[in-house]
C-alpha cells in the first residue's frame, strides 16, 4: 500500500474548525447533520481558538487484513467496505490503529474519499482540506 495509497489531508494552519467538513460527510453518507456519523473528526482547542489535529482514515490497509470476512479491499489505493459480506462484527474498527473506523448504524463506516471527489475537501471554505 504505502506510498500509492490515497488520503485525506487537512493543513491546520488554514483550518478555522468550523466542522463543516464533518456535517458535509454525514449528509452526503447518512442524510443527517451529524458529526457523530462523520468519517472526519476535527478536534478544537476551546482555549487556544483553533483546529489542532484531525482523524480521517490514512487508507493503511490494515483493517484490510484483519477482517474476518473479506468485506474490506483495497480499489484504486481506497480501502471500501463491502457491505453486502459485511457481518458486522466491527473488528476492523476495534483493530484500526488511529480510530478512524467508526460505528453508524450498528455498521462499520470509514473514509473512501467519496471515490475520488471528497465531499469535504470541496465544501471546505478555507481550502484546508485536499487529497494526497
Amino acid at each position: 500500500m504505502g506510498l500509492q495509497s490515497k488520503h485525506i489531508v487537512l493543513d491546520l494552519d488554514k483550518c478555522t474548525g468550523c466542522r463543516i467538513c464533518e456535517l458535509v460527510c454525514s449528509f452526503y453518507k447518512h442524510k443527517k447533520f451529524s458529526p457523530k456519523m462523520s468519517a472526519i473528526r476535527v478536534y478544537y482547542n476551546y482555549e487556544l481558538y483553533r483546529a489542532e489535529g484531525f482523524t480521517v482514515c490514512s487508507q493503511c490497509g490494515y483493517c484490510v487484513s484483519h477482517c474476518p470476512t473479506g468485506a474490506l479491499a483495497i480499489v484504486n489505493g481506497i480501502v471500501v467496505i463491502n457491505y453486502e459480506i459485511c457481518s458486522g462484527c466491527l473488528t476492523c474498527v476495534k483493530t484500526c490503529p488511529i480510530g478512524a473506523l467508526i460505528t453508524v448504524d450498528g455498521r462499520p463506516f470509514k473514509c473512501d474519499l467519496c471515490f475520488g471527489n471528497p465531499y469535504c475537501a470541496k465544501y471546505c471554505t478555507r481550502g484546508a482540506i485536499h487529497v494526497s
